[in-house]
């Protein structure tokens, strides 16, 4: 053999075996592509935005801009069910008139229909794991222990509402601009953490940190790998930055939280050493002992997970609030004329004083019917074949989203396009309706809350924090809008959400309260 031609016979090996390879590559990538292209259902019809190429999965980012614009021309166009893709599969979207049929069917899974959607087995995606790996421990210790101790925490937090209100917005009785839902957030964090943690914890400037930062990056990490193919996630959750910060403030909580979650343990397992009476409860770190008995719990994971629940959507609807009394400063005065009657006649925050701002809690209500955190009630997998009572067969498996679509049907309200702050208070005063129409109330046609056996379990405790907080804002504080604010767009959609502008900037003054807020909370605590 002529060895003259073996560097060529090796060069000629070596292009075969780079094409070769190539092609595998090429090949392997257009299988996986193929395989993590959504495949539409044969029986509901496809709304796109853009024409049949909107269902591939390369468009995740198109669905986190226009998700919202997506389903709701759905809505317009479909008279019942219709699907559309979020580039990681189809969901098949259902207007709210199945709500009642679906709400509590055992197969129509909450927790499966969320799972892939907010990554619970990655690295510090903590609160996402504690709540999916046991949902009945967190909402026990919503439901059970926080509403059922609302008369005991709402002193607290009416207590707590004025040291955060000062941390927040300060005394100064000249016009301040703020960034509003900044502020907001603030506030929320600190009285979400009273609650939870205690008062310590609460105002430690590093855990209201963590906290607040915790939230935005599980959502904004949850939503930037869902832009990404399926195969792919679990290498660039590493790369992006909304995951590595999650993972830092995962791991700072625990630093924080760990310790004072073992010394409550050691304090409780010494008092009933010695025959004591165990100390009163009033944090969620103490009712998390209680409702463990004894379970293996990751107690940092479910503190996450509960400020996921609390934290944003609270901040979403308070800034949604103080917007809409910039744009209509002429309901101020009646608002706060019934705070202060109310307080006056109760003698201090109660429920029962709570309960007697019906004004107050139809506004917030209102607030919610017009610019909801989300058009979604219902979020559902299918876990067997089901067939509705119009004859929609839902397939196993699938996903599907219920709507909230009746927030402005005039079979349901008069002038629904209209913001009336006392709607619902007028809807509670005729016979029979006292103790419907409220904030924390649910239905099929108001299920800004969810609906049914899945209902936000903490949808009271949120009330009642909204309704403190509203009200020491009124009192406290004169709002109105920056020059030219007033007629720019307030809020921003991504996905199925809407929420305040983060760069909206308001005028905030600190005012004279027509009675001592901070004494008649001190009084009833």
């Amino acid at each position: 053999m002529d060895t003259s031609e073996t560097p060529y016979i090796r060069d000629s090996l070596l292009n075969v075996w780079l094409t070769t390879l190539l092609v595998s590559i090429l090949a392997t990538a257009a299988y996986v592509k193929f395989q993590s292209t959504p495949r539409p259902y044969s029986s509901f019809p496809v709304v796109t935005l853009d024409g049949p190429s909107e269902i591939n999965a390369t468009h995740a980012a198109n669905w986190f801009r226009r998700g919202r614009a997506l389903v709701n021309k759905g809505l317009k166009e479909v008279s019942g069910a219709f699907q559309i893709s979020n580039g990681r599969g189809s969901w098949i979207i259902l207007p709210s008139k199945y709500m009642d049929e679906l709400r509590n069917h055992p197969d129509m899974s909450l927790r499966d229909a969320l799972r892939e959607e907010n990554f619970p087995d990655y690295r510090g995606f903590d609160g996402f794991r504690q709540a999916f790996k046991d949902s009945t421990f967190t909402q026990e210790v919503i439901r059970v222990k926080v509403t059922q101790s609302l008369g005991l925490i709402t002193a607290n937090l009416a207590s707590e509402c004025q040291h955060a209100l000062h941390e927040s917005l300060g005394e100064s009785r000249e016009w301040q601009q703020r960034f509003i839902i900044e502020d907001i957030l603030n506030i929320v964090a600190q009285l979400t953490s009273r609650v939870f943690l205690g008062e310590r914890l609460c105002r430690d400037k590093e855990w209201l940190q963590i906290t607040k930062e915790y939230a935005r990056n599980s959502f904004m990490g949850s939503e930037q790998l869902r832009q990404c193919l399926p195969l792919t996630c679990p290498l660039m959750q590493f790369f992006m930055p909304a995951c590595t910060q999650l993972r830092k403030f995962s791991a700072a909580a625990r630093r924080l939280i760990d310790p004072e979650v073992k010394a409550r343990k050691r304090r409780a397992e010494e008092v009933i050493k010695l025959g004591k009476k165990p100390l009163k409860v009033e944090d969620t770190i103490g009712w998390m002992v209680e409702v463990a008995r004894g379970r293996q719990v990751d107690y940092v994971g479910g503190q996450l997970a509960l400020s996921l629940a609390a934290i944003h959507s609270s901040t979403d609807n308070l800034s949604k609030a103080v917007v809409k009394l910039c744009e209509m400063p002429e309901i101020v005065a009646p608002l706060r004329d019934e705070i202060t009657t109310v307080l006056e006649s109760t003698g201090g925050w109660s429920k029962l004083a709570l309960h007697r701002m019906r004004l107050l809690d139809s506004f917030l209500k209102e607030v919610q019917r017009l610019a909801p955190f989300t058009i979604v009630g219902m979020h559902r997998r299918v876990m067997k074949g089901h067939v509705l009572s119009d004859g929609t067969q839902l397939p196993k498996n699938s996903r599907i989203m219920v709507m909230n679509d009746k927030l402005r049907d005039s079979s349901v309200y008069e002038d629904p396009d209209t913001f009336k702050y006392d709607r619902f208070a007028r809807l509670r005063e005729q016979p029979g309706q006292e103790d419907q129409h409220q904030l924390a109330s649910t239905s099929s046609d108001f299920a800004t809350f969810g609906h049914g056996e899945h209902a936000c379990p903490g949808r009271f405790f949120a009330a009642n924090q909204l309704k403190i907080t509203t009200a020491c804002l009124l009192l406290k504080y004169d709002f109105r809008f920056q020059p030219g604010q007033a007629e720019r767009a307030h809020v921003v959609p991504f996905e199925m959400v809407e929420t305040i502008d983060p760069t909206l900037k308001v005028e905030v003054r600190r005012r004279s309260e027509e009675l001592d807020v901070t004494k008649v909370a001190k009084e009833t605590g």
